[in-house]
C-alpha cells in the first residue's frame, strides 16, 4: 500500500522472465529498472535493447492508465518483446514518485493469448465470465505464485486465516462496497479497507456504523 490508497495494495515492481527471454529477467520500479543484475534506463530519456530479445525506451510520451494524472510529470517505459508474432509482447509502465503518495506503477500489456495462460487478467480463452477474480482464485490457487516460478528472490509469505479477506468479495458486492465507502468517507477516491471489508462481509448496515 502507499499512503494514499487505505491499506490497499498498488504495483511496485513489475517482473519479466522465462522462456520468451531466454531465462533472463527484466524489473521495472518506480525510480530504477534492471536487466538480470544491470542498471539500465538511467537517463531520461533512454533506451536498451537486446538483440532478438526486446526495445525499450523511457520517455514521457504514453497513455495515462490511471484518471487524475492530467497535468503530472510523466515518466514512461515502453517495452516490445519479441515473441514471434509481427506485433509482439507490448508493456506499457508509467512511473509515478509524488512524494504525496508513494512511489508506484501503472502498468498496461497488450499481446496475443498463449497456450495455457491464466492469472489475475484471466486466462483469454473467449469466455469472460471466468475471468471472475474468485473463479481465477479457484483455479490459480490463492496464496500467490509458486516458489519455483518466483521471479523474485523472495516474497511476502500469503497466510491463510479465518479473517474476511477482501480477494473473496464478489465483484458486483465490491463495486457497491467501494461507491458506498467512498461517499460514506467524504468522496474520497480510494476508500478505507475497514469500511470494505464490514460492507462485503457484515452488510451495509454494519459498515454504516463502523
Amino acid at each position: 500500500p502507499t499512503r494514499m490508497t487505505s491499506g490497499l495494495a498498488v504495483t511496485k515492481i513489475l517482473a519479466v522472465g522465462g522462456p520468451i527471454l531466454k531465462g533472463n529477467k527484466l524489473f521495472i520500479s518506480p525510480r530504477t529498472a534492471f536487466w538480470n543484475t544491470e542498471p539500465i534506463l538511467q537517463a531520461f530519456p533512454s533506451n536498451f535493447n537486446k538483440a532478438g530479445l526486446l526495445q525499450m525506451h523511457l520517455d514521457d510520451v504514453g497513455e495515462l492508465l490511471q484518471k487524475g494524472r492530467n497535468g503530472l510529470i510523466k515518466r514512461i517505459v515502453h517495452i516490445k518483446i519479441f515473441d514471434g508474432t509481427n506485433e509482439g509482447l507490448l508493456i506499457q509502465v508509467n512511473r509515478w514518485t509524488q512524494p504525496s503518495e508513494g512511489d508506484y506503477i501503472n502498468v498496461k500489456i497488450s499481446m496475443h493469448a498463449r497456450p495455457g495462460q491464466d492469472g489475475h487478467c484471466g486466462n483469454f480463452d473467449g469466455d469472460s465470465v471466468n475471468d471472475d477474480r474468485l473463479k481465477v482464485r479457484a483455479r490459480v490457487g490463492r496464496t500467490g505464485v509458486p516458489q519455483d516460478e518466483l521471479l523474485f528472490k523472495s516474497k511476502t509469505p500469503v497466510v491463510e486465516t479465518n479473517r474476511p479477506n477482501i480477494n473473496d468479495c464478489p465483484a458486483t458486492k465490491l463495486d457497491e462496497a467501494k461507491a458506498y465507502c467512498r461517499a460514506k468517507e467524504g468522496g474520497i477516491l480510494i476508500p478505507s479497507m475497514g469500511c470494505l471489508v464490514d460492507y462485503c462481509f457484515a452488510g451495509k448496515g454494519f459498515a454504516m456504523n463502523g
